[in-house]
């Protein structure tokens, strides 16, 4: 455990980095890699309840899982985003952005429009790890301890990332509307 330690102590920050470099060459924006990067901890959370409520010990499979739920996560993250930036410049290019509310709208109508890849992304992800989770041949408790942190976490990312995500996006695109004397401007 302790030469565990040492390694994650290594690891983790520079995936970290490297998935903080990758989002901002993705998206171009530090405030969309830093409002993407808002799902990562909840699909952590996820994984870490679900390895309590089945008893998991943190061994180095669960990390490995951690590592990847959390890798998902800024993926469907980065996929929210898009879908969020879609509907607000669409609003923006149509003259739709004349007050607070119409910005409200149009991230609502982004989150609306991201559902579908979300819970398909989600379903498709946890349906294919979940037989891992019964599995008894062996093996089976290593792999179990690699796919309950990304079961669990998809789940939660998935509640958490569509309510937090576009909740912070709106915040966001406030700031940016209130403060661009022309609408154009406005733009994420």
């Amino acid at each position: 455990m302790e030469e565990l330690q040492a390694n994650l102590q290594t690891v983790i920050p520079l995936t970290l980095l490297l998935v903080i470099g990758l989002l901002y060459l993705s998206l171009r924006d530090w405030a969309q890699t830093w409002l993407v990067l808002l799902t990562v901890p909840f699909s952590v959370a996820g994984g870490i309840w679900l390895l309590a409520l089945l008893d998991y010990n943190l061994s180095t499979s669960a990390w490995v899982g951690l590592i990847a739920v959390g890798g998902v996560a800024a993926q469907t993250g980065i996929v929210v985003m898009v879908y969020l930036d879609r509907a607000y410049r669409d609003a923006l290019e149509q003259g739709r952005l004349q007050s607070r509310q119409d910005v409200d709208a149009a991230v609502i109508d982004g989150a609306m429009k991201c559902l579908r890849p979300m819970l398909m992304t989600v379903v498709t992800t946890t349906f294919g790890l979940m037989p891992l989770l019964w599995k008894t041949d062996v093996g089976a408790d290593m792999s179990a301890r690699i796919a309950a942190p990304v079961v669990g976490g998809m789940w939660f990312c998935m509640v958490l990332t569509l309510l937090v995500l576009p909740a912070a996006y709106a915040i966001w695109c406030h700031w940016q509307f209130s403060r661009s004397p022309s609408r154009a401007e406005a733009m994420p």
